[in-house]
């Protein structure tokens, strides 16, 4: 049996799935005058997609923006201080879109009237995902400041898996603010349902602060950063020996100050890629907790991915992951994730084409209370420019 022909077939029959993206422009990065010596760049995405979802007790159709990936705007600036010293600039938002992709809210109970859609849903708001000065020393390093990732962003995430920012590791990448549903033919009490936090991991995210990155030291770079709530440091690599492309980090957190129950959180991640177009991922997470608290989360999740050119549009990529995460939101409970996903890359108009299949699972840890399975099905298309 020809592997590529039967990869064809399926790309084939994923594409009869798949949403088309407008043809609009190609992939482009627009330079702007703006009036002093600094340089200005504009570029961004837009991301559309459909997503049908089932908790067991109730399913929906919607129609929104993109999950694990957003529609987003974001300006460049980029000028020399120096000799030496080069200062940049990053504003970069998630613009107002209706039924966001996180807004997904499937209902725990057996009622719908919480469930939103295209028809009910509002409009959100314009979302700050970075506003920061850098100042970049040669041979130093770079200073950062203002809103943006903290040292470790990303550390538990490394990965060349195709269709990455589609492709979630964890149930709460795909589930948005939809909940497991309690089984026995649905619960009418409000809030009986558990979130998709149950099936997160632990990765930092963005706030304001102050960071500091060391320069690269054969492939090896560090990060410390001091926020409102604690300080963080992560350490990163990449390089490639051979046919095999590696990238690794590893992060700790210190959130004492901003929290009553976690003191930090740690963990880390790496990814490899062969020229073969196979790769694979792992990452680890948890956090540390304080004295006397019970709950103390732990994700373990991996993945595997195959990327090849089997059509004339641009490369192809299937990936399936794995990820199972302990005691999020209660004492003993569960929550487990496997996702398969196919990514279609459109080169001729910088732009992708993706869907996938996740079926999400939770035990609470308490006898006698069960949850049904969470499914979730998308399709969807980015277009970059």
């Amino acid at each position: 049996m020809n592997i590529k022909t039967v990869l064809k077939t399926s790309v084939a029959a994923a594409a009869l799935v798949a949403i088309s993206a407008p043809a609009v422009v190609s992939q482009a990065e627009a330079g702007i005058n703006n009036g002093n010596k600094n340089s200005l760049v504009m570029s961004g995405q837009i991301v559309r997609a459909l997503f049908y979802q089932d908790n067991g007790n109730d399913s929906q159709l919607f129609q929104g923006d993109g999950r694990n990936t957003k529609s987003r705007v974001r300006w460049i600036v980029s000028g020399q201080m120096t000799e030496s010293v080069a200062i940049g600039g990053l504003v970069e938002m998630n613009f107002p879109n209706s039924n966001s992709g996180g807004a997904l809210n499937t209902n725990s109970t057996s009622t719908t009237t919480s469930v939103n859609n295209g028809e009910v849903q509002t409009d959100s708001g314009w979302q700050i995902r970075h506003s920061r000065v850098d100042f970049k020393h040669k041979s130093l390093g770079t200073l950062s400041i203002g809103q943006s990732s903290i040292a470790g962003d990303g550390a538990a995430t490394q990965s060349f898996m195709p269709g990455a920012p589609f492709h979630g590791t964890t149930g709460a990448a795909v589930m948005g603010n939809s909940h497991f549903a309690v089984s026995n033919n649905g619960i009418t009490a409000a809030g009986a349902g558990v979130g998709s936090a149950a099936s997160g991991n632990f990765d930092p995210g963005r706030e304001d602060r102050v960071r500091y990155d060391t320069p690269s030291f054969g492939g090896l770079k560090l990060a410390v950063s001091h926020q409102d709530n604690g300080q963080s440091v992560a350490v990163n690599y990449g390089g490639k020996f051979g046919g095999v492309q590696v990238a690794a980090a590893a992060f700790y957190e210190n959130t004492a100050a901003g929290s009553t129950t976690v003191d930090a959180s740690l963990g880390g991640s790496a990814g490899i890629k062969h020229d073969s177009g196979l790769s694979a991922q792992i990452s680890y997470s948890r956090e540390d907790v304080s004295t006397g608290t019970l709950i103390e989360g732990r994700n373990i999740s991996g993945g595997i991915g195959y990327e090849a050119n089997l059509t004339n549009l641009g490369s192809t990529g299937f990936a399936f992951t794995y990820s199972t995460t302990d005691e999020s939101v209660a004492n003993n409970d569960e929550g487990e994730t496997f996702h398969v996903s196919v990514n279609q890359n459109v080169d001729s108009v910088g732009a992708d084409l993706y869907a996938g299949f996740a079926r999400s699972s939770y035990e609470g840890g308490v006898a006698g209370v069960n949850y049904d399975d969470f499914t979730t099905i998308y399709a969807g298309t980015r277009l970059n420019f």
